[in-house]
C-alpha cells in the first residue's frame, strides 16, 4: 500500500477534485479492510465519483507472464484519509 498525493496527471484529480489516494498493487484483504472502514466512517459506498471517496481498478500492467491491476481508493480531503487510516486496525 502506498499513499499518493494526486495532481493534474491523475484523472480523479482533474475530473472529480480528489486530492489523495491509497494505491494497492492488487485487490487484497488489506484493501477490503480499508474499504470497509470508508463505508463505516464516511458517507457513500465508493461507486460514484461524487462521493467523498471512490474505489476503482487502475490500468493493466504486464510484467513478464504476470499481469496485475492496481487498486485505488481516492479521497477528496486528506482528513478523510487520516480518519480511515486511524480507524483501521491493521498492524
Amino acid at each position: 500500500m502506498k499513499i499518493v498525493k494526486l495532481n493534474r496527471r491523475f484523472r480523479q484529480f482533474k475530473e472529480n477534485g480528489h486530492t489523495v489516494a491509497l494505491r494497492f498493487d492488487e485487490h487484497c484483504i488489506e484493501a477490503m479492510a480499508y474499504e470497509r472502514a470508508c463505508r463505516e466512517k464516511l458517507s457513500g459506498n465508493g461507486y460514484t465519483c461524487s462521493d467523498p471517496w471512490f474505489s476503482y481498478f487502475g490500468k493493466k500492467r504486464v510484467k513478464g507472464y504476470l499481469s496485475r491491476r492496481a487498486y485505488w481508493i481516492t479521497f477528496r480531503n486528506k482528513i478523510d484519509l487520516t480518519l480511515v487510516l486511524l480507524s483501521t486496525d491493521l498492524t
